[in-house]
């Protein structure tokens, strides 16, 4: 309890610091009663001010300059300080104050025990903070349920709040899971949601308008799928949507406004021969086919990036765009200087940058993976350093600003 009450007050410290930064603040006698205050009324914090002597409205602009590592302790200050961490407002006060920070979840793979070899994967959901720098393992799902399953997606819901993780495999019995998983991300809290109709493995996933759409995989007997769901976070409901035309065995899904875009996978009978076709689906509709879309299966990730498909690769030309009207692809940049391989590729800042992570041509660099970012505008690319032990096979990719 000592160590938790620490931390609520380390919280509450350094959010009535940042009201003193911005406000100016000189009463010393005011200063220290708000210590004593903290100290001595915890339990009737609820009742006063979000900061003691600041109207809320200003309280709230200082409570939304606390980074976000902070936010979770932040609830635990008060039942104003958790409303507040919790509300629409406070994540609108922090895009305008620019204070939002750029975080990448990551589903990742680490090795268990000795060097690895021979030894099965533990995954984990990682967030990669893009602002701070800092890289950490989000803790709450694997205590409650057990580790994040093996080849789980994660996919951001595009409400600004929320990343869920889906399906993967159990890994004890290594057969495929219908979970749900969401991550409330102001809060750091975690929920189970309502599981997929079927268990299903190596789907394409991906996040938008408050949705989580799931289509292709294959079955438990290796057949590759056709159909399609979508997931509304809020309403805890899975919808069936329109089969595909094609089987899609680990398709990529890609949404963008209004639309999602089912690509390349494998039907049964061509195991691992990917397509270069995909086909696209907007709400109500049957889904369309796009054609050959995928300019090369074997080294493109897809991503939406400012509302357009990219598909990003190693080497020179490796980052173009799609143009459905003129249904060709047109250069961007090239890739990432040091890639040798894209693993994942990911829209960052609310669709303003891209973020890739993949195998590292120069090892001396540090590490097999790396991840690099590049501006929407194809300013040339920032290498983003990946810590120790987090070197592992990413499995899915999700980006949120918070």
């Amino acid at each position: 309890m000592g160590a938790v009450k620490r931390q609520e007050e380390d919280a509450f410290q350094a959010a009535t610091e940042r009201a003193r930064h911005c406000c100016g603040w000189k009463d010393k006698e005011q200063e220290r009663a708000m210590a004593v205050g903290a100290e001595e009324e915890g339990g009737r914090r609820e009742e006063r001010e979000l900061i003691p002597g600041l109207p809320d409205h200003v309280a709230m602009e200082c409570l939304a300059r606390v980074p976000n590592r902070s936010h979770r302790r932040m609830r635990h200050v008060s039942c104003g300080w958790r409303g507040a961490v919790g509300s629409a407002e406070f994540r609108r006060r922090r895009r305008v104050a620019g204070a939002a920070e750029d975080i990448v979840f990551l589903v990742q793979a680490a090795p268990v025990g000795g060097d690895g070899k021979g030894s099965t994967p533990e995954c984990s959901l990682v967030a990669a903070n893009l602002t701070t720098g800092e890289w950490r393992r989000v803790e709450g799902a694997a205590a409650a349920w057990g580790p994040v399953p093996l080849f789980a997606q994660c996919a951001a819901v595009g409400d600004g709040r929320h990343v869920a993780v889906v399906g993967g495999w159990d890994p004890d019995t290594f057969h495929p899971t219908s979970d749900v998983r969401v991550l409330d991300v102001p809060t750091g809290e975690w929920r189970r949601g309502r599981q997929m109709p079927d268990s299903r493995s190596f789907f394409g996933c991906a996040g938008g308008d408050g949705n989580v759409y799931v289509a292709g995989g294959h079955d438990e007997s290796k057949n590759a799928l056709r159909s399609a769901f979508v997931y509304s976070v809020a309403a805890e409901a899975w919808r069936a949507l329109p089969d595909m035309s094609e089987e899609r065995d680990e398709p990529q899904l890609v949404a963008t406004p209004g639309r999602v875009l089912a690509a390349s996978g494998y039907p049964t009978e061509a195991q691992g021969a990917f397509k270069e076709t995909a086909e696209c689906y907007a709400a109500g509709d049957a889904w369309i086919n796009e054609g050959d879309v995928v300019p090369d299966t074997a080294g493109m990730c897809l991503a939406s990036v400012g509302g357009k498909v990219w598909a990003v690769g190693a080497g020179k030309g490796g980052v173009r765009e799609w143009d459905g009207a003129a249904r060709a692809w047109r250069d961007v940049a090239d890739g990432p200087p040091g890639m040798k391989a894209c693993v994942k590729a990911v829209s960052v800042g609310d669709g303003g940058a891209v973020f890739v992570f993949g195998k590292a041509a120069d090892a001396a660099e540090g590490g097999e993976y790396a991840s690099w970012v590049m501006d929407a505008s194809g300013a040339p690319w920032k290498r983003v350093p990946v810590p120790p032990g987090f070197d592992g096979f990413v499995y899915s990719a999700a980006a949120m600003r918070a």
